[in-house]
Formats: structure tokens, sequence, C-alpha cells
């Protein structure tokens, strides 16, 4: 049996099928390889808004007198929550915005492209550290710049892991170059988040109890253009995940990252025979699904790598199934 990452070709050795696969009349020599594989993890960076609105309880009112519990005190338990649950599979970094207090609203000072917490593997603890040590003090809401400083960073990570930003935020933009002000600033970060998927990196946005109707607008916009808004048979749904409790955002945030929580599998090298290979989940052999909605299929055309898809992944995804196997096999040999 060839060694993971090599592939003997027909002829190159004797070969007698084993259990689970059978050769065809005639097919006594082919090469083969059987191989665990292991999960691509995602790359995720959260957006963060720290804006001063942060500090306001989900009604809107002020919670200067602390005898209610702020949007800021309901997202970081919840943030801490997910991020240690997802930490094995999802390399997290953070991006806060706006930066700096007591500057002026919208002025250079409150967005850089300094990313507060690179994105790394086992990094849940760094950012966790790093929500623990912020504020919500900050002044303005620069939505779209914010997007361009996770396009920039993200487009010169040098990581084969797919790559994801989840902007968090409870309001409206109101930032834009042009200066203040909520007209201009929606359809500058709405454009900025269309470019962040454009680039490759889908955009998931969750509105922190937010219940004006003109933001409500503003993140559905945002939600849309980001290419990964809320599933939902309803047409007048809200596209965002909205978030009104802590307990909501902690299932909004596990939404989330059970969608990008990877079904993903890299591949030592293209299979031989593309259109004979076997994928297996703790044993039982999955069917190749083009349509991808139940079984695997490859991701592109490079064969680099598959992903499982439907109730497969569903158990990959909730821990249900732990292996997964690949078989290259020959012409002439089924895989069982």
């Amino acid at each position: 049996m060839a060694e993971p990452g090599s592939f003997n070709s027909p002829g190159s050795e004797q070969f007698t099928a084993p259990d689970g696969i059978a050769a065809q009349s005639g097919e006594t020599n082919c090469g083969l390889q059987t191989f665990a594989v292991a999960r691509r993890p995602a790359d995720m960076l959260l957006v963060l808004d720290r804006s001063g609105s942060m500090k306001e309880t989900p009604d809107g009112d002020d919670d200067d007198d602390n005898t209610g519990t702020s949007k800021w005190d309901l997202t970081v338990p919840a943030l801490n929550q997910v991020i240690r649950e997802t930490d094995a599979n999802v390399s997290w970094g953070m991006k806060l915005f706006p930066e700096g207090q007591d500057n002026d609203e919208c002025s250079a000072a409150t967005l850089s492209d300094t990313i507060h917490v690179p994105i790394a593997p086992a990094n849940g603890s760094a950012v966790i550290g790093a929500i623990a040590a912020t504020t919500p003090e900050g002044d303005g809401t620069p939505t779209g710049d914010a997007i361009h400083a996770a396009i920039t960073y993200l487009s010169a990570l040098a990581t084969p892991d797919r790559k994801y930003i989840v902007l968090a935020t409870d309001g409206e933009p109101s930032c834009s170059p042009s200066g203040e002000g909520q007209d201009d600033a929606r359809p500058y970060a709405v454009d900025a988040v269309r470019q962040a998927l454009a680039a490759g990196f889908p955009v998931f946005v969750v509105g922190v109890a937010t219940t004006k109707d003109s933001a409500t607008e503003a993140l559905d916009d945002m939600a849309v253009a980001g290419g990964a808004p809320r599933s939902d048979p309803n047409p007048l749904a809200n596209r965002y995940y909205l978030a009104n409790t802590q307990s909501e955002l902690v299932s909004a945030l596990r939404a989330i990252t059970g969608e990008i929580a990877s079904c993903v599998f890299p591949l030592t090298t293209p299979p031989p025979v593309p259109n004979n290979i076997g994928v297996k989940l703790d044993g039982t052999l999955l069917l190749r699904d083009p349509s991808r909605t139940d079984g695997w299929e490859y991701t592109s055309p490079a064969l680099t790598e598959l992903e499982v898809h439907g109730p497969a992944c569903d158990r990959i995804q909730g821990a249900a199934a732990s292996d997964v196997q690949v078989i290259y096999a020959c012409e002439g040999v089924i895989i069982r």
C-alpha cells in the first residue's frame, strides 16, 4: 500500500484489494492510498464595535448608573463563550473600532489599520484578553474603514485557510471619507462589505441589541452585501444576526461559527483518478454530490481539497463524527 502523500501507478506493485475495496474483473494491479485527513481550520477576524453607544442598555438608555445590563456587558461574555468553544477549529483574530477615546468623532485618530490581535491558531485566549482590556469609549462608528482595514490584513495573510469576517456592531455606520453623517457612511460601509466578499472574505453581520429601524436597514444591507446573510424562509425576516440578549448572541455566534467550522479537508496530493476516490465518515462511504446538499464534492478544479455537505457535515460540526478518510483508487477498482 502506498504511503500517505504518494501514489503507485498501475503496474508498479502487485495489489490485492483489501477489505472495503473490490477489484473489477481483470484488475489485479493498482496503486492505492488511504489516509485520514484533518479538518482545515477557518481564519476568523472579529471586527468589534466599541463605540460609546455600546454602554447603553438594549432599549437605548444610558447605563451610567449601572441599573441595567449594557450592550457591551451582554456582548463580552457571549463572545468569550463562543471563542472558547471554537478555539480548536477557528483561528481567531480581532480588529477593534473606533480606536482611542475623547477624539473628535470620525477623526483620523479613531481608525487605523492596526489589527489588535493577529489571527493565529489556538488564539482564543489572546482575543478574550484583548476584549477584557478594552472599554466601549470610542467616538463615532467608522464601520466602512474598519472593514477596509480587515480586507487589507486578510489579503496579506499567508495561510491556506478560508477567511471570514464577523462584524459585531450595535448601530448604523456614521463615518465616511466625506466626514460625519449616516447618509454617506451607510453606502460607504455597504460597499466596503461588498469589496470584502469580492476579495474572498464573506462577512457575517451581528447586530448587537439594536432596535432602530434605520440601523436595521443598514445592517440588513451589509449582511446581504457580505454574502453570508442569515437564512430564514420569511422574506421579511432580518438578514443579519440579531442579538438582544446574551443567550441570543451566543446562539447567533454559534450559528455563524457552525457555518464556517470546517467541513473542508485538504488532500495530500490531487488524486490520480479524480472520479474514483472514496470519502468515508467513521467508516461509512459518502456519495459524491455535485449539488452540494448531501455528500462530498471537490471545492475547485485544482482537486487539492474537498468539502463534506449536508447531514454528514452536521455530524462533523456537532462532534458526532470524528474520523474522515479519503481513499484513492485506480480505474476499475470499486471502493466500498
